[in-house]
């Protein structure tokens, strides 16, 4: 019996704390410890017959359990626990076990007068126990049953007390069981009151308000904010039939709130649920004056604006659209864009789609016909999911015209009445995007040349024949941005990078063959033409110089050239090839090779000074490096230390009568250099009779003023003028009429086909000119004694060729004078 109470003690205690019983009541955690020592104590004491001390403990433990039954009584009724109270309701026990089991040496149930105390104190307790447990709100059969195990307890505890048949393991036992039910009920009341609890707790503090009403409408029951809702009190209304007549989704707005009704009807009457919506009904009542300022402004706004969709479609448009345009909102308002701008239209709305909003000035068309400059303004929207556009049009048309009026006095050249070079660079900077663009030069070939010879009335009479020309074959903007430089903007022309390509090419070579066979009076143009493709991306300076790059490799090849990378690397190399030459003049590798005119017994009495470039002991050939000494004018410098050289030879030897030294065109352009190359022969002491200016016939190409002085001025300071390559030019004979030329050299052509009948005249009809204009001769090009000895027979004195001896340096050519 004893194992089996330790066991079910054990099963409660752990039930208790499982199923968190304490929290309803702390004094079952008192009570189901106490039942588990006693019958622990019981076990010991009947098995091991035990002392005095554990009879002690465990009457002390068991009167304990009075006074836990009230604790448990108050948590029942719901009172807050008062420790102090429960304390005090306890004290009287102890000093009867020890009074009893200390002064008297007796067991608590050996006592009768012990017993009959106890039995009167328990009597106390169990009587407020019960006005505790009557108190409580619960239900009637859970007082009932409690009551009965109360009294179950105290009757037979009295009887086996009065009867000194005192077995505690059946009081144990039936105090066990009695606390199991209890345990029970508590847990279901425990239930029962949480769900009550959180049903009030729901009802009473919701911000909501609710009505509980009876089939008839009469009210049972109402909350708080329900009461200020109707603005009755709950003693004013309760059991009273509601007179409002609420009904279902109906919206009221009561003290400055707005509040929507749901009725829910269930089988014994209906409850009224007001939920407070007073949020939604501002935001509502904002929307909607939003949407008014939105409609006013959509509507007012003093500029045309339409609502668009991404494909395109023109859902909306104001009255001032309507006004300008001329459509009706039920037309079909799409057609404001002109058909050949539909493609801008669909790159626009690309645009807006991708950036947001976008920017730029074009042209619409209203339902007239008429073509109406805009400034427009586009940005997308969102509302519920779907993408919108709003495009604002600022009617341009005045600003346009005056612009255009302007334009014509700041951006229009006034010979050829295209435009200039700043109207290009301002359309260069508001190109479209996504599309491809390009930009052509064209130059009329020999122009300056053309212009020296005929005249600026000729040369103006040619730039007006080639813009009229221009404009005949493409409708894209002509500029004439530079003297005899056109340039061409195609805006454009594909978004596909390959189309674009194929389409310019199209368009340079129709441009062509627009130019070809162009005559003026009796002079035959000839254009070089350069172009760049691009995007509008790219910045414009960087546009102007690849397409320069691209028409100036047109002058060095003759041909019509497309920017490209190679070209871009063929200048990176012509620039490191200027470095190595700049650095050759610096170190003074340019060094005169002297070639030797003689007379017809082999006398050297002069030589020809050519430039030769000598780097780490190699000689590198003229062809190599002269012309881009020309083209980066790298050629004065490099010129100016072969003549110093040359004056180092002549102040060397006294057996030269003369030496010619070649000059470049670009040198004779320089306002200084007949005055550098004196400031030279005034150094060295040479007498400029013993040097001979030599120049060729593409000196003419840029004759000019300045040419003409340099000139004048060598010849009045005794320096000889030579023509080179005689014959084989332009105008030969024009330049002897007007030029004072004391020596020509005849080409080597004429020498190397002296057998031919035709050129021996021609020698022989150079002769006489050279005698009549009273000039040396001197063929090139003389290579055996049959060529030297026809030359003598027709009367020339000096030669120059290979027969004398090749160009050679100067120790070398030192050498064979001596």
């Amino acid at each position: 019996m004893e194992d089996f109470l330790i066991i079910l003690s054990l099963v409660s205690l752990i039930y208790l704390f499982e199923r968190k019983l304490y929290k309803i009541s702390s004094a079952l955690i008192h009570i189901f410890f106490s039942l588990l020592f006693l019958s622990i104590f019981e076990f010991f004491k009947i098995k091991y017959s035990l002392s005095e001390f554990f009879c002690i403990m465990q009457d002390l433990i068991g009167v304990s359990l009075i006074p836990a039954i009230f604790s448990f009584s108050e948590d029942f009724y719901g009172k807050k626990k008062n420790y102090k109270k429960r304390f005090l309701i306890s004290i009287p026990l102890f000093f009867l076990i020890v009074i009893n089991n200390i002064i008297f040496h007796k067991q608590l149930a050996n006592s009768k007068l012990s017993n009959f105390f106890l039995i009167f104190y328990a009597l106390i307790i169990i009587i407020l126990s019960f006005k505790n447990i009557f108190k409580a709100n619960v239900e009637k059969k859970v007082k009932i049953n409690i009551l009965i195990i109360f009294l179950s307890l105290f009757g037979y505890y009295a009887y086996s007390t009065i009867t000194n048949n005192f077995n505690i393991p059946i009081i144990l036992l039936l105090t066990l069981i009695s606390f199991i039910i209890i345990e029970f009920i508590l847990l279901r009341k425990s239930w029962i009151k949480v769900l009550e609890d959180a049903k009030e707790n729901l009802i009473l503090n919701i911000s909501d308000g609710i009505i509980l009403v009876d089939k008839n409408n009469y009210v049972l029951d109402l909350n708080k904010p329900a009461q200020k809702i109707i603005g009755k009190e709950f003693n004013q209304i309760i059991n009273r039939k509601l007179e409002d007549n609420f009904k279902n989704g109906q919206i009221i707005e009561k003290n400055g709130k707005y509040y929507s009704i749901e009725v829910i009807d269930f089988e014994k009457g209906s409850i009224y649920y007001f939920r407070d919506v007073t949020k939604e009904m501002k935001y509502s009542k904002r929307q909607e004056i939003a949407n008014i300022l939105f409609h006013n402004l959509f509507n007012n706004i003093p500029d045309p604006l339409a609502l668009v969709t991404p494909s395109g479609k023109i859902v909306d448009c104001n009255s001032a659209f309507t006004k300008t345009f001329g459509y009706k909102k039920l037309e079909n308002i799409e057609n404001i864009v002109p058909d050949y701008l539909k493609e801008e239209s669909k790159i626009l709305i690309l645009q807006i789609l991708k950036k947001g909003h976008v920017s730029y000035e074009t042209v619409r068309k209203s339902k007239s016909g008429k073509n109406i400059f805009v400034r427009i303004y586009a940005s997308k929207f969102e509302i519920e999911n779907q993408t919108f556009i709003y495009i604002i049009y600022s009617d341009i048309s005045k600003e346009k015209k005056l612009s255009q009026q302007i334009s014509n006095l700041i951006e229009k050249d006034p010979l050829t009445k295209t435009f200039n070079k700043v109207y290009i660079i301002k359309r260069l900077k508001n190109l479209k995007p996504l599309l491809y663009h390009s930009l052509i030069f064209i130059d009329i070939k020999d122009f300056q040349r053309i212009n020296s010879l005929k005249g600026n009335v000729f040369g103006d009479k040619v730039l007006k024949i080639v813009a009229n020309k221009l404009k005949e074959c493409t409708n894209y903007i002509i500029s004439r941005a530079h003297a005899d430089e056109f340039w061409i903007l195609a805006e454009e022309l594909d978004i596909d990078v390959k189309k674009a390509y194929s389409k310019n090419k199209e368009l340079i070579l129709h441009i062509d063959n627009c130019l070809k066979n162009i005559k003026v009076d009796d002079t035959s143009l000839k254009f070089h033409i350069g172009t760049y493709i691009f995007k509008n991306d790219e910045n414009i300076d960087e546009v102007i110089r690849k397409t320069s790059l691209s028409l100036s490799r047109s002058k060095d090849e003759d041909k019509i050239i497309t920017y490209s990378k190679e070209i871009e690397d063929e200048i990176r190399k012509e620039l490191e090839k200027e470095i190595q030459i700049k650095k050759a003049i610096e170190k003074g590798e340019f060094i005169p090779f002297f070639q030797p005119i003689a007379t017809h017994n082999m006398e050297i009495v002069g030589a020809e000074a050519l430039i030769r470039w000598v780097k780490d002991g190699k000689v590198i050939p003229p062809f190599e490096f002269l012309d881009f000494l020309e083209k980066t004018g790298l050629i004065e410098q490099a010129s100016k230390q072969i003549f110093e050289n040359v004056c180092k030879l002549l102040s060397k030897t006294k057996k030269l009568k003369f030496v010619d030294v070649n000059i470049s065109p670009i040198q004779l352009k320089n306002t200084n250099f007949s005055k550098d190359y004196l400031k030279i022969l005034e150094k060295y002491n040479i007498q400029s009779s013993q040097i001979t200016i030599e120049i060729t016939e593409n000196l003419f190409i840029d004759y000019n003023d300045i040419v003409r002085e340099n000139l004048n001025l060598l010849k009045s300071e005794g320096f000889k003028l030579c023509l080179d390559d005689f014959g084989t030019g332009y105008s030969s004979l024009n330049y002897l009429r007007n030029i004072p030329f004391d020596i020509i050299k005849i080409d080597r052509e004429f020498i190397s086909n002296i057998d031919d009948e035709k050129n021996l005249n021609l020698l022989k009809a150079i002769y006489s000119i050279a005698e009549s204009f009273k000039m040396g001769a001197i063929p090139e090009g003389v290579e055996n004694e049959k060529q030297l000895e026809i030359l003598t027979m027709i009367g020339f004195r000096l030669f120059q060729g290979y027969y004398f001896g090749k160009p050679m340096p100067e120790s070398e050519f030192l050498s064979i004078l001596s």
